[in-house]
């Protein structure tokens, strides 16, 4: 059991806190349901559980709500809806049902992104970045990846050295060349990549001592 030893509530949503416990989220109108008071002793676990079992319908009907605006993965869906005060059990079971459902595939969401980012200039090691970033699994972050092959990668660096060159085209060629290599990697693309590109744009007459 815990002892629940704070209370506080912020724009809907009360945040309670225990002596050996995390602390937990949960929208005022659940709370209001199954209330707690300072000094109360807890069993967290089993209070978790009736709350997401009033929480479960407005949850989902929450969640869908959030996907009806934007594509999202599940870490990241998971965590609005905590954010929001429901709870974990409510959230897991929300999550599963709409995997179950296809309403949220983060091996989908991976290959949208890295077909987005086929069209831009930018390296495979910052798309692979981003996907984790979002909660994606390595093995759906590497699979939708391969989209990106040596060849679109070749041809994004190039794309993106162009776009720099003006920065650095008044330097002195060793040191414009470094520069350039060091934006280019900044931006996630490979060594093969960021010498392959600036080699293609950078006149190799201009290289001096």
């Amino acid at each position: 059991m815990s002892t629940v030893t704070e209370i506080r509530n912020f724009r809907g949503v009360v945040r309670v806190l225990f002596d050996d416990a995390p602390a937990m989220k949960v929208r005022q109108k659940h709370f209001r349901a199954l209330p707690l008071a300072v000094g109360d002793d807890v069993d967290c676990e089993a209070y978790a559980g009736r709350l997401a079992a009033a929480q479960l319908a407005d949850a989902y009907e929450a969640a869908l709500n959030s996907l009806d605006l934007c594509a999202r993965t599940r870490r990241e869906l998971g965590r609005s809806l905590a954010a929001r005060g429901y709870v974990a059990p409510a959230v897991e079971a929300v999550l599963d049902r709409l995997t179950d459902n296809g309403l949220i595939d983060d091996r989908r969401y991976a290959e949208r992104a890295v077909e987005t980012h086929a069209n831009r200039a930018v390296g495979v090691y910052a798309v692979r970045r981003k996907l984790r970033a979002k909660g994606i699994s390595d093995e759906d972050a590497e699979a939708a990846l391969g989209a990106l092959d040596a060849e679109q990668q070749a041809e994004a660096a190039q794309k993106a050295a162009r776009s720099l060159l003006r920065k650095y085209e008044s330097l002195s060629a060793r040191e414009g060349r470094a520069k350039l290599s060091q934006a280019l990697a900044r931006r996630g693309f490979s060594w093969d990549a960021v010498r392959e590109a600036v080699d293609a744009v950078w006149d190799a007459d201009d290289w001096d001592d």
